[in-house]
């Protein structure tokens, strides 16, 4: 089933789609993007990365 899932940090989710009304997130104010995952794990997009070493 697809729904729509904020990038910006607050790991939102929402079944409509709509912009991210997490006050503190970075995209707060930002469209959702969708998503249509069936495990929940919406592809890793909430993974963090790794720091980069320098």
């Amino acid at each position: 089933m697809p729904h729509y899932i904020c990038t910006g940090g607050c790991k939102g989710v929402s079944d409509t789609l709509g912009v991210c009304k997490t006050k503190d997130c970075e995209h707060e104010g930002h469209q959702l993007e969708e998503c249509d995952c069936k495990d929940g794990e919406h592809y890793g997009a909430f993974e963090e990365e790794p720091d980069e070493e320098e």
